[in-house]
């Protein structure tokens, strides 16, 4: 076929890209593309992850939770009408102070350290599971006795195994280490060292110890159920790891606003645990409260009961100092003026011990700077002005009544500071046995009838979420890690060339050549056209559009030679010659697709045909063209293979017995397919191109750089041949790459030729 078969009109401009779009719209858009083409990875990634998280569901323990209240009675201001600096707090800020301090109470080490008391949890006892899923199998199998080991792995525990000691003391140096405590038969056991030493024998249910050094470890087993040979695991923990762990799991929150009551849950492996936790937490918050509120009165009852005996040896010698004054002066009669200063100097002084006798109590609390103790100073330097009056009115009065005022003012004091701390004593142990603090347990914590799923259910949608986000990344990380192009914008941009079609991976015609490579001999006829096998398919119907666009390219070429090639071997060349030339034939039009690699070339093989004569024997020799053509099985299609190897390739192409077969083929055929070996490899393609009136690069997608395609264009631009456009084969193959859709070409119907 020559140029006169055609209309000299101006040929369209294929552009790649289709209407002009803005900018973001093309980002998102490929963005989108990019995903939709990844799909598989990201479903693939999803499942994995999904997977994963419901294997960690059923592996790991279940989560209990159990949950107590208690409820802290706030102090009352005394007495006092205005709003306290507590009330303004509570209005400014929320909870009460008092409430917030209890609810750091609960949490702290004090408290903490006495559920660990309580529970002996530094005695940590239990089977030996099989790494990773013992536990879980061991949970899920019979425990009214222990299970049969599985695989004879006699070592492990495998369900129904049970043993609770009650004592473990080791030595400070070997806390937070692993025993080994291996069942033995009727109730014995041997305890082994972390190294694995048997360090002794023991029976269930007495004491056992072993001497180290100075250190003795003493360990009592209470109960062990077990198969000969099951092996535990016994450690005695440091008490800071155990606090972190608590602590942890603990949550403790105020119900409701300014309510006082607080909730206290948490959360562990077993229904038991959690509740025992629980109340014993709650035991030890109520106990600490009792005996701090009893504190103060046990201080104040001390120090009374310390004073109380000097208060009498004084009430003693007064009233001993009266008497010997009276037996001596014999017995003197008090005035009405006398026995007026008595009375007034004696509530006076009684009134001032009992401010001494406060303020020495108050100096065990506070520094003599408090203002409680400044109140009791300055109250006490208004009574001794107050007595000093008295005395002056003494100072008055005769001698004898001076005297006598004096020992009996003694005596009437004394006595009456004497009564007074003999009632406080009495009030303070009625006090203090009467201390019930102020907080209450309202709800003692029960064992949950059931687990929490709330964070397995978690995991299991934050699995799902995350194996989403992955295999997003996972795809766009193989997208930054290409070092091909794969993009027909870029090609344009870069390079000058349209994309006359790209061509989507087809792994039905990868199945087809890898049957024909599996050993089994070639048989003549036997084709491996994806044309021909699945007409259908969508790589096929690419190679439709860009046989329309071929129509339109050879309207201003010099012939209809199109000559196919590339920069790099396996780039699929073969695959577009021997389908583009079976669907130029299924159209109606005559085609020959010539197998140009004289190297390497295994044309052959699409169309069924055996190692024959070709155009390495045609060039070399003196045969006619019509001795190398072969019919394949698609009617109007013919084929040259390459023929023999030959030692000089590039010489036999620059003879003219080539340049004539061209234009023999030119002009018997619509179509000339010219496959060749690739450019920058050998120089065949540029010798080959200078024949051909079309010249296209195929070009693998995300394969090549963009230095390779400038290589491969200079270096046949060099040899005056112009590369008219590419066609990007394979697009979708590489994980990370668009997808065939990401350049607007998708089939909803498809029609038959």
């Amino acid at each position: 076929m020559t140029n006169d078969a055609f209309d000299n009109t101006t040929p369209p401009s294929f552009s790649a890209g289709g209407p002009d779009v803005a900018t973001d719209d093309i980002s998102f858009r490929m963005l989108y593309e990019l995903i939709r083409a990844g799909a598989f990875t990201i479903i693939v990634t999803a499942l994995i992850m999904f997977g994963l998280g419901i294997s960690y569901t059923i592996i790991a323990p279940p989560s209990f939770q159990a949950d107590g209240l208690v409820q802290v009675e706030q102090d009352k201001s005394s007495g006092s009408g205005g709003a306290s600096m507590t009330d303004i707090g509570a209005a400014l800020f929320g909870s009460p102070v008092q409430t917030e301090a209890e609810i750091q109470v609960l949490q702290s080490r004090m408290i903490l350290d006495q559920v660990i008391d309580r529970l002996n949890l530094q005695v940590d006892a239990k089977p030996k599971y099989l790494p990773l899923v013992g536990a879980a199998i061991a949970r899920h199998r019979e425990r009214d006795r222990p299970a049969a080991p599985i695989l004879g792995l006699k070592a492990y525990a495998w369900g129904g195994e049970a043993i609770k000691v009650t004592t473990f003391d080791v030595p400070a140096r070997m806390n937070d280490q692993v025993f080994t405590l291996v069942a033995g038969e009727d109730g014995h056991y041997a305890l082994l060292s972390p190294t694995k030493t048997k360090l002794l024998d023991g029976i269930v249910g007495e004491p056992a110890s072993i001497e180290f050094g100075e250190d003795t470890l003493k360990l009592f087993v209470q109960t062990l159920t077990a198969r000969p040979g099951t092996h535990f695991v016994l450690v005695h923990h440091s008490r800071q790891p155990l606090q972190a762990g608590l602590a942890g799991h603990l949550k403790v929150t105020e119900q409701g606003h300014d309510s006082g009551v607080i909730q206290v849950t948490f959360s562990g492996s077993t229904r038991e645990f959690v509740s025992q936790v629980i109340n014993a937490l709650e035991d030890a918050y109520l106990s600490q409260n009792i005996e701090r509120r009893s504190a103060d009165a046990q201080q104040s009852l001390d120090f009374l009961q310390k004073q109380l005996p000097q208060t009498r040896a004084k009430v003693e010698a007064a009233q001993a100092a009266l008497n010997a004054y009276q037996q001596q002066h014999g017995s003197i009669d008090v005035s009405a003026e006398t026995q007026a200063v008595l009375e007034q100097s004696a509530t006076l002084e009684g009134k001032r011990l009992d401010l001494q006798q406060q303020r020495e109590q108050a100096l065990l609390l506070y520094t003599p700077e408090h203002p409680s103790i400044k109140a009791l100073d300055l109250q006490m330097k208004e009574l001794d002005g107050a007595l000093g009056k008295v005395r002056e009115k003494t100072q008055k009065l005769p001698t004898t009544q001076q005297e006598i005022l004096r020992y009996t003012l003694d005596v009437d004091v004394n006595t009456t500071l004497y009564t007074e701390m003999q009632n406080s004593i009495q009030n303070l142990q009625i006090a203090k046995a009467g201390t019930v603090g102020n907080v209450r347990i309202i709800d003692h914590s029960l064992p949950p009838l059931s687990p929490n799923n709330a964070s397995k259910n978690l995991i299991l949608v934050l699995s799902a979420v995350i194996g989403l986000l992955l295999g997003i990344t996972v795809v766009y990380v193989q997208k930054a890690m290409l070092r091909g192009v794969d993009d027909p914008t870029e090609l344009e941009a870069r390079f000058g060339l349209s994309t006359f079609a790209s061509i989507p991976y087809s792994a039905k015609q990868n199945r087809l050549m890898r049957r024909g490579r599996s050993g089994v001999a070639l048989r003549a006829g036997e084709h491996r056209l994806l044309a021909v096998d699945d007409s259908q398919n969508i790589a096929i119907e690419a190679l439709r559009s860009f046989r329309t666009a071929l129509h339109f390219v050879l309207l201003d070429s010099p012939n209809n030679v199109v000559m196919l090639t590339g920069p790099a071997p396996n780039l699929g060349k073969s695959f577009v010659a021997s389908n583009l030339g079976a669907l130029l034939a299924v159209s109606g039009k005559t085609a020959i697709v010539v197998d140009g690699d004289l190297r390497r070339g295994r044309l052959r093989e699409y169309f069924g045909i055996l190692p024959n004569v070709g155009l390495s024997d045609y060039i070399a020799g003196t045969l006619p063209p019509t001795a190398v053509i072969s019919r394949t099985s698609v009617e109007n299609l013919d084929f040259i293979d390459r023929g023999n190897s030959p030692p000089n390739p590039a010489e036999l192409l620059l003879h003219d017995r080539f340049s004539a077969l061209i234009k023999y083929l030119s002009e018997k055929y619509d179509y000339v397919l010219i496959d060749t070996p690739p450019v920058l490899a050998v120089t065949d393609a540029a010798i080959v191109g200078r024949y051909a009136g079309c010249t296209l690069l195929v070009l693998k997608a995300a394969e090549h750089k963009a230095s390779e395609i400038e290589d491969s264009i200079r270096r046949l631009a060099n040899a005056g041949v112009q590369v008219r456009g590419a066609l990007l084969n394979q697009v979708g193959h590489k994980a990370g790459s668009y997808g065939y859709n990401s350049y607007g070409y998708e089939y909803h119907t498809y029609s038959a030729e």
